[in-house]
């Protein structure tokens, strides 16, 4: 049994990283053939891995069909930052009252670890520190509910954020640089508790991630090979 959950454990990570590192465009169809000629392993192990990775918004499963790499339209992804922004109003709006000055200073503290992932190009690290500060005031607010929609979004758009994002441009310093700042203007407003200017924030951020994810230009190598790199 434990042999077989290593093997499964293998496969996962290695379509995952596959996916999350950009070798394998949104919409391209998983072949179990290929994965398991070039991973050496039963399509049983496969089977199970795209199970979790659709668990994980990764890939859909299209019965009579196989699985394919997650490809979001624009629509699904501008209506996800729709829900995010109102549930991030909502927590701003609970939770204003409750910031404190050590809150604030852990804060930025997650901003500062935001950069030096952004800087060292290290996604999954990335992915992890912007979570945790959007996250924070949900979890300030004590609102179990909120807490679960806002991290079921989070982790959603995450998976966009990895597809889409100018993560990996050469020329993405200056979207970076603008992320930070906006986080850093959002903590200013909760040190003043100025609600209005919160809320003004979180809409334009929103609307500031929107536009820097990349469409239309993102570039990704076809599914031969990549998982022997």
């Amino acid at each position: 049994m434990s042999e077989k959950k290593s093997m499964i454990d293998r496969v996962h990570q290695s379509l995952k990283e596959a996916i999350l590192y950009r070798k394998i465009a949104p919409g391209t169809q998983l072949v179990e053939k290929t994965i398991a000629e070039q991973l050496s392993v039963s399509r049983t192990p496969i089977r199970h891995a795209m199970i979790r990775l659709e668990q994980e918004g990764l890939v859909t499963i299209v019965p009579n069909r196989g699985a394919f790499v997650v490809q979001p339209t624009v629509e699904e992804i501008r209506q996800a930052f729709v829900m995010r922004k109102e549930l991030e109003s909502t927590a701003a709006r609970l939770a204003i009252g409750e910031i404190t000055d050590k809150d604030l200073e852990v804060m930025r503290e997650l901003v500062s670890r935001e950069k030096e992932t952004y800087e060292s190009v290290d996604i999954l690290r990335y992915i992890h520190v912007n979570k945790s500060f959007h996250m924070y005031l949900a979890q300030k607010t004590g609102n179990t509910f909120l807490q679960d929609y806002m991290e079921r979004i989070l982790d959603q758009m995450n998976v966009y954020l990895v597809l889409y994002d100018v993560f990996y441009d050469a020329d993405s310093s200056m979207e970076g640089s603008t992320r930070f700042v906006e986080h850093e203007h959002i903590i200013e407003a909760l040190s003043n508790r100025d609600l209005d200017h919160l809320l003004h924030l979180i809409e334009r951020h929103m609307r500031f991630s929107l536009e820097s994810m990349n469409l239309d230009k993102t570039t990704y190598r076809s599914l031969e090979n990549v998982l022997e790199d």
